[in-house]
């Protein structure tokens, strides 16, 4: 992703090989992202063995909890959905005052759908953080 994730060197492939360390995730996610940089969540759905199954893309300034709730829709009919993992990248500023409440409210109805929301990366220009 430009000037925030190095380049990847190795990415996992879908389906055979496992997603387990946060680098590997954002290898996937720096694949998916456009560039330049601009708002939009990528969602990466495991199954699990944390194998990738399946990417869903939000090219929106929506909430997390509205982004989720339209994941969840779709990857319920999905059966080796297991867990998720969210990048968002972001044109202006990186964390906002809100994102861990976001966050703990899209957990929550993750988990009430029978999927694990992992991590939450949140990419801007220079920064990756990370909630999880």
């Amino acid at each position: 992703m430009l000037e925030t994730i190095t380049p990847p060197i190795d990415v996992p492939r879908a389906q055979l090989d496992p997603i387990l360390t946060q680098s590997e995730k954002l290898s996937v996610f720096s694949l998916a992202l456009m560039r330049p940089l601009r708002d939009e969540t990528i969602i990466l759905c495991c199954d699990e063995l944390q194998r990738g199954v399946g990417i869903f893309a939000f090219d929106s300034k929506l909430q997390l909890t509205a982004i989720i709730d339209r994941v969840i829709g779709s990857a319920i009919n999905i059966e080796s959905v297991v867990t998720i993992c969210l990048c968002t990248c972001r044109s202006g500023l990186g964390q906002q005052l809100t994102d861990e409440v976001q966050f703990k409210l899209a957990k929550t109805r993750c988990q009430d759908a029978g999927i694990a929301l992992v991590d939450w990366f949140i990419v801007a220009k220079g920064n990756v953080y990370c909630l999880n």
